[in-house]
């Protein structure tokens, strides 16, 4: 448990530096703050050996051989996973629907986000 909370962890550091080098590197921020990203990657890196360092000091558990591991659902998870997957796709696609043409996505964004109420008492004109 604690080796692949290590990896995670080496995962997030990893992770933590190349969203950094990115953030830098489009001039979102400046290198004024790069101390602060720089340490908090390192500490990443870092929490990661030493959670590594401290499992294999841990004595092995003794685990009862006669403890059956019940078998996953795979049929259920992958019907959960296809579901997921269909219904991202579709909210993606309908992002892409509803978006003018005219608009870019930040500007889209913002739209959306300064929306406080949307109107549904419309006058509707009389049939003849």
């Amino acid at each position: 448990m604690n080796a692949k909370l290590s990896r995670q962890m080496t995962i997030i550091g990893l992770g933590t530096l190349a969203f950094y080098a990115c953030v830098l590197g489009t001039g979102h921020a400046s290198l004024e703050i790069l101390p602060q990203f720089a340490i908090s990657a390192v500490i990443f890196l870092c929490s990661g050996k030493v959670m590594r360092q401290m499992a294999e000091k841990l004595p092995a558990k003794d685990q009862p051989e006669s403890e059956e591991v019940e078998e996953p659902n795979w049929e259920l998870r992958n019907l959960i996973l296809n579901w997921v997957a269909a219904a991202t796709i579709v909210s993606i696609v309908a992002l892409f629907l509803i978006k003018p043409a005219s608009m870019t996505a930040n500007e889209f964004g913002r739209f959306l986000l300064k929306m406080d109420v949307i109107m549904t008492d419309y006058d509707m004109p009389i049939a003849p």
